[in-house]
């Protein structure tokens, strides 16, 4: 089972929002030394169209603009039910400003001036976040096939062991060679079925195994043997 899958909502691009174009750049210039990479939309209403134009997981938003504001960016984003985080920057150190995009939905925010290296940190928490929530609704659905695994596994368990039993018995009795064959067929698929259920009884037992390129897989094999 493949965890992990390359997407554009996965990479790491920001878009940044603001209507000093000199911001802007200062913004692009420090996240793409990091490897991010960094649109830039001189104004909320340029941000609006880059937004419904592509995918952003993180968004850098002035609070103040004139055109459209970095709260009007926030409602659009929850509006759309967008799977952003926002993290707003505002030269005006007004509590009231910073608690209100927080509640409205923001993930942090940043106060003019800054540092480079704070701009790296919050923006390093956010994707850091990211991964994690995404993990955890993978993991999610796993636990949900994990469950469905487990009671097809003991509703199959009984009446295969009853099939094991009969065929088991015929082969121990019967005198025609082609039944004891016959039997002696049932009972090996029988097993080997039975093999397939434990398996699936078992599917909590996993470990995971990373491989280039960002993929992990689930085996099951492994985790069964370690659990031995």
């Amino acid at each position: 089972m493949e965890i992990n899958n390359t997407s554009s909502k996965d990479q790491r691009r920001v878009l940044v929002i603001d209507d000093d174009e000199g911001d802007c750049c200062l913004i692009e210039d420090v996240l793409s030394s990091d490897g991010i990479d960094v649109v830039t939309a001189l104004g909320g209403e340029r941000g609006i169209h880059a937004l419904s134009d592509d995918i952003f997981p993180v968004v850098v938003t002035d609070l103040r603009m004139p055109d459209i504001d970095g709260f009007g960016i926030i409602d659009f984003i929850n509006k759309r039910q967008m799977d952003t985080l926002v993290v707003v920057i505002t030269g005006y150190a007004s509590i009231d400003n910073v608690i209100e995009a927080l509640r409205r939905g923001a993930y942090d925010y940043i106060i003019k001036p800054f540092s480079g290296d704070l701009l790296r940190l919050t923006i390093k928490r956010a994707f850091d976040f990211i991964t994690l929530c995404n993990e955890r609704e993978k993991w999610k659905y796993f636990d949900i096939v994990t469950q469905l695994a487990k009671t097809a596994a003991h509703e199959v368990f009984q009446p295969l062991t009853l099939v094991i039993g009969e065929a088991n018995e015929i082969y121990k009795t019967a005198k025609d060679e082609e039944i004891k064959a016959m039997a002696h067929r049932v009972l090996e698929e029988s097993r080997r079925i039975r093999d397939i259920v434990r398996k699936m009884d078992n599917l909590q037992d996993y470990v995971t195994k990373p491989f280039p390129g960002g993929h992990t897989i689930i085996d099951i094999e492994k985790g069964l043997s370690d659990k031995e």
